[in-house]
């Protein structure tokens, strides 16, 4: 299934990247289409990152080319928003000054970008959080203010590279649940990475299952029940099924 439907908003064709003379990946042929969620799914080190970075204009890669709306950006930053594992906030400043640094890039002055935040404030749960530091925040919470920030660069296309990977179970249980709450009201597509299969298959509308080495999408999957219960979750048969067939590309 290597053609859009509905909008497509971002398209990968053919790209391979090299480090150290040998291909991290290779021929890397995905799509994301307007307001859907899509699953890299994948052992750690397979090149998941590798393929965000180039993705996102950081890295060139060897060949192959990167689409934003039908325009070739290969190369080319500054075009989707990119959120790391790891929250990357600014320990000297407050809430409302970490989510605007997105915004002072482009060149809003820092009142105006202080309001827009501060209209978003409530939509990321973060309503009476606004002046407080990375320090008085927990894990969870880092994590909803670096999602914050993330939009405040692009809510259209946004690359989510395992960003709950650091949390513990219940909380990044939680997480994931008010991500997809936070998308329903502001429209986003996702790219998501994980090595998880129940986070993957939980959250995505289709997964691409990306393996060896060098790494190359090795199946493309649809997920049959969207955003299942924990019941279903576990008792579904078209969930284990699907389970079933991951772990034989893995």
């Amino acid at each position: 299934m290597n053609t859009c439907q509905n909008k497509c908003v971002l398209k990968v064709l053919g790209v391979t990247k090299e480090y150290n003379h040998k291909n991290i990946i290779q021929n890397i042929n995905i799509h994301l289409n307007q307001g859907e969620f899509v699953s890299i799914l994948g052992p750690s080190g397979c090149g998941k990152s590798t393929l965000f970075n180039v993705i996102a204009g950081l890295l060139p890669p060897e060949d192959g080319q990167v689409f934003v709306n039908e325009k070739e950006v290969t190369g080319e930053t500054g075009k989707v928003s990119y959120m790391y594992q790891k929250d990357l906030l600014l320990p000297w400043r407050n809430v409302i000054d970490n989510a605007i640094l997105p915004l002072e890039i482009r060149g809003i002055p820092k009142k105006e970008a202080r309001e827009t935040v501060k209209a978003m404030l409530s939509i990321f749960q973060l309503a009476d959080d606004g002046k407080k530091y990375p320090i008085q925040l927990s894990g969870g919470m880092k994590q909803r203010v670096s999602l914050l920030r993330t939009t405040m660069f692009s809510q259209e296309i946004m690359l989510l590279d395992e960003p709950f990977g650091g949390l513990d179970a219940i909380t990044r249980m939680k997480m994931q649940a008010y991500l997809l709450e936070i998308l329903n009201k502001i429209k986003g597509s996702v790219l998501f990475i994980t090595h998880d299969i129940d986070e993957a298959i939980f959250l995505s509308d289709r997964i691409y299952i990306i393996n060896g080495s060098p790494a190359q999408i090795v199946s493309e999957m649809v997920v049959p029940i969207k955003h299942a219960s924990p019941e279903e979750m576990m008792t579904a048969e078209a969930l284990r099924q699907l389970r079933s067939d991951i772990l034989k590309c893995l």
